[in-house]
């Protein structure tokens, strides 16, 4: 006889299913899902990603540019004009905040 319980089960099944939705959501998240307007002035000095780019004299025209210019000049200059250390830390709180969002729609 099994130990485990069928709202246990249940509730597995519902918890994977979330996951699953979470994880196809993150696969098309777009700079302006994450980067909001009230994340980027919670967080930030400005107004909007674009912004930053332009104050920051980052010439981004394509994602590719935006990889290429990932790196110490970029962080030091997030860590002068956010509350961020560098990207990967900007980047991996609006994650989660755009998660912690999803998921209440949930």
């Amino acid at each position: 006889m099994s130990d485990i319980n069928p709202s246990d089960l249940e509730h597995l099944a519902e918890n994977m299913e979330k996951a699953e939705k979470s994880e196809k959501a993150m696969s098309m998240v777009s700079f302006k899902d994450l980067f909001t307007p009230a994340f980027m002035t919670t967080y930030t000095d400005f107004a909007n990603f674009g912004e930053l780019l332009v104050v920051g004299k980052f010439n981004v025209n394509s994602f590719e540019e935006f990889l290429a210019l990932l790196g110490e000049s970029f962080d030091e200059f997030l860590k002068k004009t956010t509350k961020f250390q560098g990207w990967e830390e900007m980047q991996s709180t609006a994650v989660a905040e755009y998660m912690k969002k999803e998921n209440s729609k949930i």
